[in-house]
């Protein structure tokens, strides 16, 4: 636990602390003598990120000598350097010397407003560039030079697909030209690079009717069969059908209401988009399911006891597909198999795309276009003999 606080009173910072069982409250008005508003600001969160006081009392003491030896060299040293240009270049080197950590850290609290799984995510990207760089949170903000954002490029088109690279870079960019936006650095060292000839994700692999009616069968108890059933006949996303609640199920009306979604922290939050939170269809297949599930589901949740992470549904889906000698998948392909068999027979993309929850019907297809089949028919028929 800290030992010390730095408020601000009349404009003017003080330090407060115990030590030896003595209460001691001191100005830092003269210790900071000298810098400018910047600066002073940059220090005194250097200060407040100290430990202890023993931290924050040594600190002083150097930002002390290194102000005292500017004064003694005085302006016959720097006669065409003003006050405030010396102090404008020790916030640069002060700015400049701060860790990849402490940038990184001022760049998430701009993020305002995301979720916490959103946060997560940027973070787990984040140390995958550094790793890919081979750089250490550690490391000084100043070390990331247009070099190492060489290296980067290299190394990341060897090691991700395109997706990844996307995003990787964007991440990137954005981190830079925070860092060169707030005095981190004198300029982004950031450059785009061409990914026309990026590794591509591995295609898309739905499952077939007769692969699904071979897994259904195989399935060793009724709730994994109830589960796998919803999975595949309403292209839920995993964590929107873990969230389901037995309130959630019309049985009259036939329809689903999804309004949470697990996330991977194995907490209950919104879904993922605005369009996300909807009210589908409740297929035949699903209804039956459901119905053969509620015998023997008297809790709250339909497929859990309670909100928390688990594997357990991924890790009975593979142990099926090992016995069926089918091609390892993961269970989010349920979701693309709901949109391709649907798709594939004639279904409306519309109704598809609630289904599915997408924001619009651009992305429906833009992912599954090329399973909606080509009709041979005439086109704009009603125009033959018309006297135009």
């Amino acid at each position: 636990m800290k030992n010390f606080t730095i408020y601000s009173r009349n404009n003017t910072p003080y330090l407060n602390y115990t030590k030896d069982k003595k209460r001691h409250r001191i100005s830092l008005t003269n210790k900071l003598k000298g810098y400018s508003s910047a600066e002073m600001i940059l220090i005194i969160r250097e200060l407040n990120a100290c430990q202890n006081i023993e931290s924050v009392l040594k600190k002083l003491s150097t930002l002390k000598t290194r102000l005292n030896r500017n004064e003694k060299k005085g302006d016959a040293t720097y006669p065409q350097e003003s006050q405030e240009a010396r102090a404008n270049k020790r916030a640069k080197k002060l700015k400049g010397n701060e860790t990849i950590e402490h940038v990184f850290s001022n760049y998430l609290n701009q993020k305002i407003g995301l979720k916490k799984t959103t946060l997560l995510s940027v973070k787990t990207n984040f140390t995958s560039i550094l790793n890919t760089m081979k750089m250490k949170e550690s490391a000084k903000i100043s070390k990331i030079t247009q070099e190492r954002v060489v290296f980067f490029h290299n190394k990341a088109l060897e090691k991700f697909k395109k997706s990844s690279l996307i995003v990787l870079n964007h991440l990137l960019k954005s981190f830079l030209d925070f860092a060169t936006e707030h005095g981190y650095l004198e300029k982004s060292p950031y450059f785009k690079v061409n990914l026309n000839n990026a590794k591509e994700s591995k295609e898309i692999k739905p499952f077939n009717l007769q692969e699904i009616k071979e897994i259904l069968n195989e399935c060793p108890s009724t709730i994994l069969r109830a589960f796998l059933t919803t999975a595949f006949f309403t292209g839920l996303r995993t964590g929107e059908q873990l969230a389901l609640k037995w309130k959630d199920i019309d049985f009259i009306n036939k329809k689903i209401n999804v309004e949470y979604s697990l996330n991977i922290l194995g907490e209950l939050s919104t879904p993922k988009n605005k369009s996300s939170k909807r009210e589908i269809d409740l297929l035949e297949p699903v209804e039956r399911a459901l119905i053969e599930l509620k015998k023997s589901q008297k809790g709250v949740f339909i497929f859990i006891d309670k909100p928390q992470k688990t594997r357990e549904f991924q890790k009975a889906f593979t142990k099926l597909l090992d016995a069926l000698n089918l091609e390892k998948r993961k269970i989010y392909t349920t979701r693309h198999t709901f949109a391709s068999l649907m798709l594939s027979q004639g279904e409306e993309a519309m109704w598809v795309s609630k289904m599915l929850g997408h924001k619009d019907l651009n992305t429906t297809y833009s992912i599954y276009s090329h399973y909606i089949p080509q009709q041979n028919r005439e086109r704009a028929a009603f125009l033959r003999g018309a006297m135009l």
